[in-house]
């Protein structure tokens, strides 16, 4: 038999850790932790809890970790957010948004426009090779633009 009362232990706990500051990885283990024991107790609707959370890449993993997703993975997406390759795989999903997926590739392209900007210097300082790297990366993200 399920448990789901289990999201009025986990719910406050999270969002007292989360207004008082807690540091990511203070969360994400005494969080792991609070799941693996309501788990142990037969929680059986850790995902209405983890959708509460969907803001905090802490919580996010700290329900991974204990093996609890959302069936649309929109947690994996969360989680991903800060790495652009990774993000644009867990956006392969019926549920996803147009929008959601646009600013997923605007993410991509200003990482990739960072790593091209970052590999300028392996031009050797050529004049024309620096100025063709800034222009392809400007090309890519023109909300940042080059530095001469």
């Amino acid at each position: 038999m399920g448990w789901s009362s289990a999201n009025e232990i986990f719910n406050p706990v999270a969002r007292a850790l989360i207004d008082a500051g807690a540091p990511n990885d203070t969360k994400r283990k005494v969080l792991g932790d609070l799941i693996g024991g309501l788990q142990d107790g037969d929680w059986d609707t850790e995902d209405e809890s983890l959708e509460e959370f969907l803001d905090d890449p802490a919580v996010i993993q700290a329900f991974a970790d204990k093996g609890v997703h959302l069936s649309d993975r929109r947690c994996c997406r969360a989680e991903h957010a800060k790495e652009p390759a990774a993000h644009l795989l867990a956006l392969r999903h019926e549920d996803v948004s147009e929008t959601e997926m646009a600013r997923a590739i605007d993410a991509y392209a200003h990482h990739l426009a960072e790593r091209i900007r970052a590999s300028r210097d392996h031009a050797r300082g050529a004049t024309s090779g620096t100025a063709i790297v800034d222009f392809a990366a400007d090309l890519i993200d023109p909300q940042t633009k080059s530095k001469p």
